[in-house]
């Protein structure tokens, strides 16, 4: 059982796994965290871990401000790069809106 905990504090938020119920998981949060935190179990699988070709991919995506969050994603190979900028479009993720988008590396494996 594991159970990932984000905790978000102001703009930033940090997510990390617990070994542990979300029961449990919640009264770690309760008497450790400050700020505001969620829970959230592994309840079901999709899709299969057989190995096949993919496309490894770093972005860097930026808001008006300048903030930035930098990904690194596995991405089907049969994706372009097109289809990832729209992907990710207006996306906001750790409080940044991905309002610029960069692919700073793109390559296959497998």
């Amino acid at each position: 059982m594991r159970t990932m905990v984000q905790n978000k504090l102001g703009v930033k938020t940090n997510s990390f796994y617990l070994p542990a119920s979300t029961t449990v998981a919640q009264s770690f949060c309760e008497t450790f965290l400050d700020g505001e935190y969620a829970g959230f179990e592994l309840t079901s699988t999709t899709g299969t871990d057989v190995a096949t070709s993919y496309n490894q991919v770093t972005v860097v995506g930026s808001n008006e401000a300048g903030r930035k969050v930098y990904l690194n994603l596995a991405v089907k190979a049969t994706k372009t790069e097109d289809e990832i900028y729209t992907a990710l479009a207006g996306l906001t993720l750790n409080g940044v809106r991905f309002d610029n988008i960069a692919i700073t590396s793109m390559r296959s494996v497998g």
